[in-house]
């Protein structure tokens, strides 16, 4: 017998076995029980989460010999035709290779006949955004004003490619991106019956490369399962499909937060060198700076999709959550260079010069900013952040000037530099105020000095180069 893969021989065969889409199953349900069926329905969604699967256990419940039912037979012939894909009155149509207006008329003289065995005839177009706008005139008719006894399942992974006037003939089912948690314990469930052994680590960063699509982690894991003899292992992982671990992404931002251009230059190369492809290193990275933001903001450790052990170590990252957002801007910035990039590795190199950079900037700042308190000597303190605090009580609109301005003090002038004429003139305006809550702050008598400070974009003039060789015109 033909060997058949994982992802087609444990595909849901009912609502109750699908992952992670609830929401899908409950509104599916309901218009079965209720009788009402739309006549065209729009499932959109990420690849591998269920889409195309959810619509023929669909049209099994619409057919099924004991239906409409939500829970299809799967013994009828009409059940299992559908299963096979050998079902005279489901036709499934891949939108990518059949999208041009031919097809379509063919499907509207499809449409004219009854369903042979079923009660429906039930069409599902995959990828229906790839469709061309001339069949999509040539279907809009059919749509609007369809035959009894007939359904249209669409699926796509691009809705906003799809035109509006589509869009409001069908109903839509939004399928979410599945958590790092559900695909690991339906890949759990499989290894189980597959009598694979795996550890738990090697699940839980198997489930993290599959971003959010079951049918890739399905895949993986028959990948690893053929090449790896005994007990599959997180190394394992690492090593075949080029993934490196979040211990990785921990070494690479400690040697940042050191300034050590070289060490970092040399850690990029020896995990390229190991197999991980640089845009791999890039989303990784990105994804790991994405979480430190998240834990910093305070947000539940669910949606950090990393496990306990880590989260703490991401809690020890000597870093504010400003610098965090400094950095996440820089790499989400040099997006488009690394994926657009002849030679990727060099666009990293560059991003993590950048990262360095910025990192190197902040530190001068904040000890600009800092200074020792004249009634205790030993005690330090940051000017712009007291004078900050002190303002947002009362004061949030020059609050938020400070926030964004630079202090610093030399001997008995302190001085103020903002980027505009607006923000110094709030502050000339509110002069007073100022200097009474920093010689509080500061418990001396001094000279204020409020200044304009023209500073270019953070954007520097080495990446707009690389923008002009990439765009092939001047970035204005």
């Amino acid at each position: 017998m033909a060997h058949r893969v994982i992802s087609l021989r444990y595909r849901p065969q009912n609502f109750d076995e699908l992952t992670g889409q609830n929401h899908i199953v409950l509104s599916l349900k309901g218009a079965i029980k209720s009788g009402r069926i739309g006549h065209a329905l729009l499932f959109a969604g990420p690849r591998g989460v269920g889409k195309t699967t959810t619509a023929r256990i669909f049209a099994k419940s619409l057919n099924c010999v004991e239906g409409p039912t939500v829970y299809p037979c799967q013994k009828c012939q009409l059940c299992r035709e559908i299963t096979l894909s050998r079902s005279i009155d489901v036709i499934e149509i891949d939108g990518a290779s059949n999208r041009g207006i031919e097809e379509i008329r063919s499907l509207r003289e499809g449409v004219k006949y009854s369903p042979l065995h079923g009660r429906y005839k039930i069409y599902i177009i995959d990828e229906v955004h790839m469709l061309t706008q001339e069949a999509f005139n040539a279907l809009l008719k059919t749509l609007e004003e369809p035959p009894p006894k007939v359904v249209f399942v669409f699926a796509t992974t691009n809705p906003t490619k799809v035109p509006t006037t589509i869009l409001s003939r069908c109903q839509r089912f939004v399928f979410k991106r599945l958590s790092v948690s559900e695909i690991t314990s339906r890949l759990r469930t499989i290894a189980d019956k597959e009598k694979i052994k795996i550890t738990e680590n090697a699940l839980h960063y198997l489930a993290i490369r599959a971003d959010g699509s079951i049918r890739d982690g399905e895949s993986i894991l028959e990948q690893l399962a053929s090449f790896i003899e005994g007990e599959v292992t997180e190394e394992d992982v690492f090593k075949l499909i080029g993934f490196l671990g979040n211990d990785f992404y921990f070494t690479l931002l400690n040697k940042i937060l050191t300034v050590d251009l070289g060490k970092v230059i040399m850690m990029l190369n020896k995990g390229i060198e190991d197999g991980a492809d640089p845009v791999e290193i890039y989303r990784g990275f990105t994804n790991y700076l994405r979480a430190a933001f998240l834990i910093r903001t305070g947000v539940p450790c669910e949606f950090v999709e990393l496990n306990s052990e880590e989260i703490e170590v991401l809690k020890k990252i000597e870093l504010s959550r400003d610098e965090i957002i400094h950095l996440l801007e820089i790499c989400l910035r040099f997006e488009d260079i690394v994926k657009r990039s002849v030679n990727v590795r060099i666009a990293i190199e560059l991003l993590f010069s950048q990262l360095i950079l910025c990192l190197t900037k902040s530190k001068k700042r904040e000890n600009n900013n800092r200074v020792v308190l004249s009634s205790s000597p030993n005690k330090n303190v940051n000017i712009k952040e007291a004078l900050f605090l002190d303002l947002q009580k009362n004061s949030p609109k020059l609050a938020g000037i400070i926030h964004k301005a630079d202090i610093t003090k030399n001997n008995d002038n302190v001085t103020v530099s903002v980027k505009n004429e607006f923000a110094k003139t709030q502050l000339v305006n509110n002069q007073k105020k100022v200097k009474s809550i920093l010689k509080k702050i500061l418990n001396t008598d001094f000279i204020l000095n409020i200044e304009i400070v023209h500073q270019k974009e953070e954007e520097s003039d080495l990446i707009q180069t690389i923008k002009v060789l990439f765009d092939g015109e001047e970035v204005r």
